[in-house]
């Protein structure tokens, strides 16, 4: 039987082994080059929405509004965990725009975080080291140096190039908040002899990376003292302060209380499951001429305004 023998010419060769090759690689994925039309730019849209813990609710204002950004806030983008952009919201209240924006470079998913806190807040490097041993609020916005707010990770792509921290994957405290209402009671009069009132042996520092929104609680105990502008009156709300979320283990928050000159205290009863990031814990504690009485902690909102009547003293 004979063999039949063909010969290419290099030429020839060269068309067949270019056409099996296109062959090829028509079932691949395509080549992750740019855009035919040059980077295209990441679109921001952000807002305030329900606290990290499940149990709580929407975030609010002083006067009981879901708290928001307003324009001229400005948000820090994080992307693929170590390129940071600045995005401001402009007077249209929906708007984000950056001097430097993201640009994607390629057709892969790129992760997304972010995070806000007060312009005066800065960080060193990529952290910000919190001390809840000073309350410092701004008294214009009513923002307490110390409540920042972070996202969870949200990816978009130079095809679907909405960046959208909204909804389920919107910024949401991650600090507790505490507030004490101090009421008169028993051979009481009025709150205008009340001074001051200290946490005692809480967790009071923590960092927080910018690069990956995590927050670390530090191993700092120490006492949170805040100076009271009392009044005539039979209640005073005091200003909302900043905690580390953390454990309890004695299952007791130690509580100290000046009253005319007297240092009265208690034992409050921590929540079981510690305090959790988001949640505001509520206690109101009356005043009596032989001791103190509180309440349990009363989960709710978040609140973020300064109390109108200036009942408690932060520096500012």
């Amino acid at each position: 039987m004979k063999t039949s023998r063909f010969k290419f010419h290099s030429a020839a060769l060269a068309t067949l082994t270019v056409a099996l090759t296109l062959a090829a690689c028509s079932n691949d994925e395509p080549v992750n080059n740019p855009p035919a039309d040059g980077s295209v730019a990441a679109q921001v849209t952000a807002s305030i929405g329900q606290s990290i813990a499940a149990d709580t609710r929407i975030s609010s204002d002083a006067d009981g509004n879901s708290a928001r950004f307003t324009p001229g806030d400005a948000i820090t983008v994080v992307a693929g965990g170590s390129e940071a952009h600045t995005y401001v919201l402009q007077a249209d209240g929906t708007t984000w725009t950056a001097d430097d924006p993201y640009y994607f470079q390629d057709r892969d998913e790129v992760s997304f975080q972010a995070w806000y806190a007060l312009p005066a807040v800065a960080a060193s490097g990529d952290v910000i080291t919190i001390d809840t041993r000073t309350q410092p609020v701004d008294a214009e916005s009513g923002w307490n140096h110390h409540d920042i707010l972070a996202t969870t990770t949200v990816s978009a792509s130079e095809s679907q190039p909405v960046v959208s921290f909204t909804g389920d994957n919107a910024f949401r405290h991650i600090m507790s908040q505490g507030i004490f209402k101090f009421v008169a009671g028993d051979g009481i009069n009025d709150l205008a002899a009340l001074t001051g009132y200290k946490l005692t042996g809480l967790t009071t520092d923590a960092t927080f990376r910018t690069t990956d929104c995590t927050l670390t609680a530090g191993s700092t105990t120490d006492d949170i003292a805040l100076t009271v502008t009392g009044k005539a009156d039979s209640q005073v709300d005091c200003t909302p302060i900043i905690l580390v979320p953390q454990t309890v283990a004695s299952g007791k928050l130690n509580l100290e209380v000046t009253y005319n000159g007297q240092t009265y205290t208690a034992a409050l009863n921590a929540p079981a499951n510690g305090l959790l990031p988001g949640n505001r814990y509520t206690y109101t504690v009356t005043i009596n001429n032989t001791g103190l009485s509180v309440s349990n902690a009363e989960i709710g909102d978040w609140d973020t305004g300064i109390d109108g009547s200036g009942s408690v003293t932060l520096p500012v």
